[in-house]
């Protein structure tokens, strides 16, 4: 019998289909400033930390214009949405939920969101009371795809990383939970992967309700 201790999940494109109002605005925050932004750009930051995604911004802009103020907009623009159409939910989230408590697993969050925001998110869907633990992206030094936000979710729930199953969308996570040495189970957002960043993956599901299927066939193993 394989053992399984902990699930630990992404929280954005996860567990909350927020990955299409994040690019509503982007795309709309440089509309603003008379720019045009490419998806793959916008794609290359998903599940990776600020320091990175502005790195990736200045290779493309080159100082036309800054970072951090294009991110100040895209937030303004996500919460007013927000306001309007609620935070969407991933369907089958709480199936798995119920799963994972039911089956006494460990349940842990990994996100590279910081934590007010993140908290925010978990109460206002109502997932924070299934959670054991929550790592935030302001809680490591080194962001995905770097596995220091899984290792230290799998320490904080007391399990091995090889005990323990990753539920991510973005590449960034894919690689960070697979260098975690962890079973990374991939649930398609709005990126498609290709054959090299698959071989990464334990498996693929196209929604939350599939995880446990591979959950059951794991721990029958």
């Amino acid at each position: 019998m394989s053992m399984v201790c902990g699930i630990i999940f992404d929280m954005d494109g996860v567990m909350i289909d927020s990955e299409r109002q994040s690019n509503e605005g982007w795309l709309w925050a440089a509309k603003q400033q008379n720019v045009t932004m490419p998806m793959w750009l916008i794609d290359s930051f998903k599940g990776a930390p600020a320091s990175l995604s502005c790195q990736f911004f200045d290779d493309y802009y080159k100082g036309k214009i800054d970072y951090w103020e294009t991110r100040e907009l895209r937030s303004e623009y996500v919460y007013r949405l927000r306001e309007k159409e609620g935070i969407p939910v991933k369907k089958g989230l709480f199936t798995l939920l119920d799963y994972i408590r039911r089956k006494q697993l460990k349940c842990a969050v990994a996100t590279s969101t910081r934590r007010e925001s993140a908290e925010n998110t978990l109460h206002t869907i109502g997932a924070w009371e299934y959670l054991d633990k929550v790592v935030y992206g302001d809680s490591v030094e080194h962001g995905k795809p770097e596995p220091d936000i899984f290792l230290m979710a799998a320490k904080q729930i007391g399990a091995e990383p090889e005990e323990c199953i990753v539920i991510e969308d973005s590449i960034n996570g894919i690689k960070a939970g697979y260098a975690a040495g962890m079973k990374v189970v991939h649930v398609p957002d709005t990126i498609q992967i290709d054959d090299k960043i698959r071989a990464l993956t334990y498996r693929v599901c196209e929604d939350l309700e599939k995880v446990i299927d591979v959950i059951d066939e794991i721990i029958a193993e």
